[in-house]
């Protein structure tokens, strides 16, 4: 590649290449590498750069798939890279960017060819790929170590000797892994090792993309037979899984911002001034960089773009963090362990992940991060649906995080990102809509939050356009939000899971309910009313279903009598909860919901169609109370009593009134349980996530494929 590259199109026509794919057997020693390796490229920005990329370097990878099993030349660049990661981890702080750029070079050609053979090959046979070693006819044969987990056979040409196992008797995908992790966890980042680190988590998150292709490759429980994903979770690297994810967790902590790309002048380009590009990088002030905690996004959908583009190592960071603690969940998963268990630095600030050896038992140290860093960096990308999942993670399992978050000030920072994707719902897909309706559920189960949150005043809400309101309580707009998506559930989507999550939020809520805003009120009564509306044209519709019986095949009317019946179900399960969430509030904080009392007053005869509701009793009961003062007030006014009148009237009865009253009920408390074999779900998901997400870009007909299957 080296000097004579310039631009993407000049791939197919470089010499350097074309060795490299062609039938030419190159040692690991060869000077060769030197020359390859010396380039700067600009990483593909988007799909669309992906493409060109892929479409300029096909022909050569397509006889690189040829040549390999008889060249060995894969195998041979990943011992060059090996090589120089060996010498970078020898003196990991040394800042050295030479090293750190021919690390880089030979990192990203690995990755090329290893994405290319992913989306081309199953599994074993890019595992042969990487493993097969040429040797000439006068060199000693490897001794005959049989590869302890992939169906690799030995191959011999005419010409050269080809062995399909590292004389070492590892297999390359052992070693390349070790120098990933190690390269991840002992390498500071800087400007110099930024973009290496960046491609170390890109090429594992290429090696795991396995699991991604499978299907396409015609291949089932790849995990259980997979030598990579043995070697990351059954392997010794399995021992360093609290240093990496205390590794991961500090990448996305620190929100570092991307430095300039070694030459970065424009999509595409591939750049020859390597001085020029290295004193850009010496002299850049990293203090003037831009980043989404100096200049936030004002628009949700720029959140993601910039994230990707000023702080990808944070980014991939994440994805790689939920690819690892998502796989192999019912198994014992260290990674999984390890996110989960993490703890707060202030707890013992002089602890850091080990591993002591007893005996047969290894034991492992939960990683210690910065929780508040952390706090920090998901409220800020709340709103990206990966970063979303990574905070159901932490807050359903991590004790240590979920007790940060309720200690924690200004909780709107992190609730208020998660309102906005439930807000634009018809924008955001149901997964994300799902896994923000459960955080929303989780946060609510916290007794102090759920009281704290009508404390905090918001003021004039940019993307809330429903209505101008120029100030309301966080509480206020959480159930504003909810009772919005709850309405657009029920009259688009119908599913049963959401609109039992919104409800259960709703009425976590509702015994502390306080000095709910009149709209929130109105709202609250307004969606009651549309719902028993909307049941009673259904019972007159199936009551016509009747008349239709004779137009309509038997099996057509018995398929929409039983629709609808269904429709109806869902609709006595809504109001049923909605009158419990009213009656929850009325017995707790009637005295501080004047406004709630007002809007059931305004519409009085809405409640008497559910008297046969136990609840409603008591609904109706306050219902009646305060239409009697009312009534009174008004007829000693001998007129009709004006909104601000009514309110006074609502008040001076509020403090005389005595919740003993009402019939006592269970308070409503709500959990999150998480459903049996959660990997079915969350495994593919993430894969989702990382196609839709990362920085990695599946722009192949067969990547667009398997990224399409994943959630089909």
């Amino acid at each position: 590649m080296g000097i004579a590259v310039t631009k993407y199109s000049d791939i197919s026509n470089n010499e350097l290449l074309a060795k490299f794919c062609s039938n030419d057997v190159i040692c690991p020693n060869d000077p060769f590498w030197n020359q390859l390796l010396a380039f700067n490229i600009q990483i593909p920005n988007d799909a669309d750069e992906q493409l060109i990329f892929d479409t300029c370097s096909d022909a050569l990878l397509q006889k690189f798939l040829q040549n390999n099993q008889q060249t060995g030349n894969l195998g041979s660049l990943v011992q060059v890279f090996i090589t120089r990661a060996t010498e970078l981890l020898a003196a990991p702080n040394s800042d050295n960017v030479m090293l750190a750029w021919q690390c880089y070079n030979a990192l990203y050609v690995i990755r090329a060819v290893t994405k290319y053979l992913v989306e081309m090959v199953p599994e074993y046979e890019l595992c042969i790929h990487l493993d097969v070693q040429a040797r000439t006819m006068n060199s000693p044969a490897p001794q005959d170590v049989s590869p302890p987990s992939s169906p690799i056979q030995e191959v011999s040409v005419t010409d050269n000797q080809v062995s399909s196992k590292p004389m070492s008797g590892e297999s390359r995908v052992e070693m390349l892994v070790d120098a990933l992790i190690g390269l991840i966890i002992d390498v500071p980042i800087t400007d110099n090792t930024y973009y290496l680190h960046l491609e170390c988590i890109n090429t594992l998150l290429v090696l795991m993309s396995v699991y991604m292709f499978a299907g396409v490759h015609g291949q089932t429980r790849l995990v259980e037979t997979s030598l990579i994903f043995r070697t990351l979770f059954q392997g010794r690297y399995g021992m360093h899984a609290p240093l990496l994810v205390k590794t991961l967790l500090s990448n996305l902590s620190s929100m570092m911002p991307a430095p300039p790309q070694f030459g970065a002048q424009g999509p595409g380009s591939m750049l020859i001034n390597i001085a020029s590009s290295l004193w850009s990088m010496l002299t850049f002030n990293a203090t003037t960089r831009q980043t989404i905690y100096t200049n936030p996004p004002l628009h949700r959908h720029e959140l993601l773009e910039r994230l990707k583009k000023e702080h990808p190592v944070a980014n991939q960071s994440c994805l790689l963090l939920l690819a690892l603690a998502n796989h192999c969940i019912s198994e014992d998963n260290l990674y999984r362990t390890a996110l989960l268990h993490c703890d707060d630095t202030s707890e013992n600030s002089s602890t850091t992940p080990h591993r002591d050896t007893n005996g047969s038992v290894t034991q492992v140290t939960p990683p210690r991060i910065d929780l508040a860093a952390l706090h920090k960096a998901l409220c800020a990308t709340a709103g990206c649906e990966h970063s979303t999942l990574l905070l159901y993670l932490m807050l359903h399992s991590c004790k240590a995080y979920k007790s940060h978050v309720s200690n924690v000030a200004n909780v709107e920072h992190l609730i208020v990102p998660i309102l906005q994707v439930l807000y634009n719902a018809p924008d955001s897909n149901s997964h994300h809509i799902y896994m923000s309706l459960i955080v929303l559920l989780i946060l609510t189960e916290d007794d102090v939050l759920i009281k704290n949150v009508h404390l905090i005043m918001l003021k004039n809400i940019p993307w809330y356009t429903e209505r101008s309101i120029s100030e309301i309580s966080l509480g206020g707009l959480m159930v504003l939000v909810v009772v919005r998506a709850l309405q657009y559930n029920m009259a688009r989507v119908r599913d049963k899971y959401l609109h039992t999550n919104c409800l259960a939020a709703i009425a976590n809520m509702s015994c502390e309910f306080r000095n709910l805003h009149p709209y929130v009120a109105q709202r609250l009564i307004s969606l009651f009313e549309t719902l028993t509306k909307r049941r009673s044209r259904l019972f007159i519709e199936i009551e016509g279903t009747d008349d239709l019986n004779g137009l309509q095949l038997p099996h057509q009317a018995e398929e929409k009598a039983e629709e609808i019946m269904e429709h109806i179900e869902v609709l006595d399960e809504v109001l049923r909860m909605l009158l419990e969430i009213i009656n929850s509030c009325l017995t707790h904080q009637l005295v501080n919901n004047l406004n709630l009392v007002y809007a059931l007053l305004h519409k009085r005869q809405l409640f008497q169609q559910h008297a046969h509701h136990h609840i409603a009793q008591n609904i109706e009961m306050v219902i009646g109370y305060f239409s009697t003062r009312l009534q009174r007030v008004q007829e000693g006014a001998g007129g009709d009593l004006g909104v601000t009148e009514v309110l006074q009237c609502i008040k001076k009865g509020a403090e005389q009134w005595s919740s003993d009253r009402l019939k006592k009920f269970p308070d409503l408390k709500f959990r999150y349980v998480e459903e049996e074999r959660p990997e079915e779900f969350f495994t593919p998901y993430v894969w989702a996530l990382i196609s839709a997400c990362g920085n990695i870009y599946w722009a192949s007909e067969c990547g667009a494929r398997a990224a399409g299957d994943l959630l089909a």
